[in-house]
């Protein structure tokens, strides 16, 4: 599920003023997440089991409500390049991050090896989209994934990782962009 996030950029394709129905682009993004966090808690109000939640989640906002709550972040207040790095290298990376992490253990191999995934894949995205010298991407990048892999070992009962893996990057590299 984790990978569908990739797909998030897609809201960039549709046009700012939507045709027909006389809106602007953004209110597609509060209508998806009123209604993400509305079935959110109506699954908690109902104890409705629900695929693939993990235990801890059953009393909580689930892990899918806070990367809702993260991708209408990212989509809405983060420039479009920066989003996209964002979107695709969470996507990928937090999955795989959490894997290694449950067959290998916390240690510098798992770290070492998310955080080359999340720059490999943050580099990409803005190679490919970005307006930014190459070198400037480079730092983009790294700046993305040194504010990623501490956002995913976070354990909180209070906000999720799914959130916090697109938020904090993405504030990163959107400040750090306007500088170089």
């Amino acid at each position: 599920m984790h990978c569908l996030i990739a797909l998030a950029p897609l809201y960039f394709l549709i046009p700012d003023d939507l045709p027909v129905i006389n809106l602007r682009r953004w209110v597609l993004l509060i209508v998806f997440f009123t209604a993400i966090s509305i079935f959110d808690a109506w699954r908690r109000w109902k104890k409705i089991p629900v695929f693939g939640l993990r235990p801890h989640e059953t009393d909580r906002i689930a892990s899918f409500a806070w990367a809702a709550a993260g991708i209408t972040f990212v989509l809405w207040l983060i420039p479009k390049d920066l989003a996209t790095a964002t979107l695709i290298s969470m996507a990928f990376t937090d999955p795989l991050a959490g894997e290694l992490r449950r067959i290998y253990g916390r240690n510098s191999m798992v770290l070492a090896i998310s955080f080359v995934v999340f720059f490999f894949l943050a580099f990409s995205t803005l190679a490919i989209w970005a307006d930014h010298t190459v070198v400037a991407c480079v730092f983009i990048a790294a700046a993305g994934a040194l504010a990623a892999i501490p956002s995913e070992a976070i354990k909180s009962p209070v906000v999720d990782d799914d959130f916090l893996m697109l938020a904090v990057p993405g504030v990163v590299m959107g400040l750090l962009a306007l500088y170089v």
